[in-house]
């Protein structure tokens, strides 16, 4: 697995969410035959699944989450030191324990989820996985489970009442 490392300063979008830009060089040994999936460690404390994303004015980033940023005391302007590795894991991406055991009982959910494109599976994945609580894991993978076998696909509707 080809990793990197490097300091990067945290930048922030208007939108309010924080990124690092990266140039062509920083990602150069990251992209390997179109996957811009990575694993992250920020400041050898955190690791998170990310895409490199292109930037319209040129370059890549890749976003890093309010509760990251909390966790390790980061504001617009801080160094952080990154490590990159390719992401060559099934889901490039965390399944969570809560939807796999629920999709593992249930045959035709897990069917269907694993008939879903692979950025709509890591979206309902990160959905069970920003839940506190296991109860609210298990409540939200049960809740995926069943909006997929009626045709809810989308993370952004699937939790919508």
């Amino acid at each position: 697995m080809e990793k990197m490392n490097n300091t990067f300063i945290l930048q922030r979008f208007d939108s309010g969410m924080h990124y690092i830009l990266l140039n062509e060089n920083d990602i150069s040994a990251l992209i390997n035959q179109n996957n811009n999936r990575v694993i992250c460690t920020l400041n050898e404390k955190v690791h998170f699944h990310c895409a490199i994303l292109p930037k319209k004015e040129g370059g890549y980033f890749i976003n890093i989450g309010s509760t990251i940023c909390k966790q390790l005391k980061l504001k617009t302007g801080s160094l952080v030191t990154v490590n990159f590795a390719i992401d060559d894991s099934p889901y490039q991406f965390e399944m969570p324990v809560e939807l796999k055991e629920v999709l593992e009982s249930d045959s035709i959910a897990n069917a269907l989820f694993h008939a879903l494109k692979e950025g709509n599976q890591r979206g309902l994945m990160y959905l069970v996985s920003q839940a506190k609580s296991v109860d609210k894991r298990i409540e939200r993978a049960l809740t995926i489970a069943e909006k997929v076998k009626i045709g809810i696909t989308s993370p952004k509707l699937v939790l919508k009442k």
